[in-house]
């Protein structure tokens, strides 16, 4: 890193601020560059500084660290705030994120902790691009700073029968790719019963829910408020935290948020539940490629041919839908060129069967392409995947005008849009 991470460190105990300050001194790329005891010194040390991090404690005398974040967000919204506290409840800190806090450190921690939760929100910081209106060719940004418009793809992951992996499948290709450096998002839209925040161990402090407003109320700034940053570097929406607020987000909305995330990343990766509905669909429509899970067996396969079918109907072009084969095994079954004549559609990558492993990965919140079962073949072939994904999808395509669907989607009903197609 060139230049030097200018950090802010805010707390009323002088004690605190100098502990800080002491895990810090260490760090070459890390600079601290003003302290405050206070709220309002904290804005006036902000506006005066503009440093890239503040470390904000929550709880102080004359103005607290969730109205000061709110105030600095407002008047250096390029200054990313970590808010530091002994208190974890999730209620408290979605507060703290929604007021422009992009982390959140509980008290006590140790260097380490601290300095990645910096070079994390640091590398998040926002930038300022230029009018959405042209295409984006997957090229990154010139190494000059010259600010390029996005045009991101959008990938769904979807399997019609439960169970197939397509989370499993959503989550790593999203990291992969991420750990690729393309700017990447995994939106969970399993609306009712969303996983990924479970198989990423994270807590849900915002979600989608947090993004059922107006058009004209998005921004860059509402969306780095409530997106969260996985340790991988990918950003994430969260699925709603409750079934029932599942209502509280419509077609309309999703689709509106999907249109604008395409202006700010480079790849927008979905999940999404097993079932089809008006809103399941506007997705797919939005969608550049859909990655269709399924697993060689029979019901499975059924299934799957059901969709292609439904896709025939809906008139999506045949590469848009891209068969993956999850759990593939040596033994006896159906054959990959058997289900290529079945389906009649060439199967894009075989995932390989590894039950145990994916279910650990699952149950620790650890993903397969991070750490050490990166290198196991379950792991290689979703990094395989995420490479096909950045070769086809990298440059602009034809129908790049056509994927970018209207923002108020008919309400005639699945069944209508069918025979009106």
């Amino acid at each position: 890193m060139s230049e030097k991470i200018r950090i802010a460190v805010v707390d009323d105990l002088i004690e605190t601020r100098e502990n800080v300050r002491k895990l810090l001194q260490f760090e070459q790329d890390i600079e601290v560059v003003g302290q405050a005891g206070t709220g309002i010194e904290a804005i006036a040390l902000a506006q005066e500084q503009k440093p890239d991090v503040i470390l904000m404690d929550i709880n102080m005398p004359d103005m607290d660290g969730i109205e000061a974040s709110q105030r600095i967000t407002d008047a250096a919204p390029r200054t990313q705030i970590i808010i530091m506290s002994v208190q974890s409840d999730a209620d408290y800190l979605r507060r703290a994120m929604l007021a422009g806090a992009k982390d959140f450190l509980t008290k006590p921690f140790g260097g380490d902790q601290l300095v990645a939760a910096i070079h994390r929100v640091y590398d998040r910081r926002p930038t300022y691009r230029a009018a959405p209106a042209q295409a984006y060719g997957g090229q990154r940004a010139a190494a000059s700073g010259e600010e390029t418009a996005v045009h991101g793809k959008v990938v769904v992951a979807f399997s019609p029968k439960g169970g197939s992996g397509c989370s499993t499948v959503a989550i790593n290709t999203a990291i992969a790719l991420a750990d690729d450096d393309y700017k990447t998002i995994l939106v969970d839209a399993s609306l009712q019963f969303g996983d990924v925040a479970v198989m990423l161990n994270m807590k849900p402090l915002t979600s989608l829910v947090d993004l059922s407003i107006d058009e004209d109320d998005l921004d860059d700034d509402l969306i780095s408020s409530v997106v969260q940053a996985h340790v991988s570097g990918l950003d994430v929406l969260m699925a709603p935290p409750r079934p029932e607020m599942a209502d509280e987000v419509t077609t309309e909305q999703i689709i509106t948020l999907i249109n604008y995330l395409t202006t700010i990343y480079e790849y927008i990766i979905i999940d999404t539940s097993s079932s089809i509905d008006d809103t399941t669909l506007s997705i797919m429509d939005a969608a550049n490629a859909i990655l269709l899970i399924a697993q060689p067996n029979l019901p499975s396969l059924k299934n799957a041919s059901r969709f292609i079918n439904l896709t025939e109907s809906l008139n999506y072009e045949e590469r848009k839908i891209w068969l993956v084969l999850n759990g593939v095994t040596d033994s006896k079954g159906f054959s990959v060129k058997k289900i290529t004549n079945i389906l009649k559609r060439s199967v894009i990558m075989t995932i390989p069967d590894d039950r145990t492993l994916v279910s650990a990965a699952a149950n620790r919140g650890k993903p397969l392409v991070m750490g050490a079962t990166q290198k196991q073949p379950v792991s290689r072939s979703l990094q395989k995947l995420a490479k096909r994904i950045a070769q086809q999808l990298g440059g602009k395509q034809d129908g790049d005008a056509k994927n970018k669907v209207d923002d108020k989607p008919k309400t005639t009903g699945m069944l209508g849009r069918l025979f009106s197609r």
